[in-house]
């Protein structure tokens, strides 16, 4: 599937980098504190955070629901177009927490933070059973 090579390649450089800040870590090549941020960036990252992880895919979604809604069917490229910017949309969110990672903010920020990259990872994976559920509520043409 066409939206599985994408997620693919969306979510593995993250997990390679996460994977590498990890052993860096470990080995102490990456001391805490190594990269200072300014004070505002915790909260301001925290916030895209949550707009790329919940509100920005609820959106994408809103819009394209509402753009359909007059229509008996949709066409299987337009629902394809839609699922592929909600992975972009979506899977921003763990680059985000990455840099939270690396560069040692807070605790509470850090960890929200990567709780809503696991969160967007999983809940957007596009397995058949979400997509097959999503095509039938927008009456996908088969």
């Amino acid at each position: 599937m066409n939206l599985k090579k994408q997620y693919l390649s969306l979510v593995l450089p993250a997990a390679v980098l996460f994977l590498a800040v990890g052993l860096a870590r470990e080995m102490n090549l990456l001391r805490p504190g190594q990269f200072a941020a300014p004070p505002i960036l915790p909260p301001v990252l925290f916030v895209l955070c949550a707009i790329t992880a919940f509100a920005g895919p609820l959106a994408c979604r809103t819009l394209f629901a509402h753009g359909v809604r007059a229509r008996h069917q949709v066409s299987s490229q337009a629902f394809l177009s839609f699922q592929r910017r909600l992975l972009w949309i979506s899977q921003m969110t763990p680059y985000l927490a990455l840099v939270a990672v690396c560069c040692d903010f807070p605790r509470f920020h850090a960890a929200a933070m990567v709780l809503m990259a696991l969160y967007a990872t999983y809940y957007y994976f596009p397995s058949r059973r979400r997509i097959g559920f999503d095509r039938r509520i927008f009456r996908v043409a088969p």
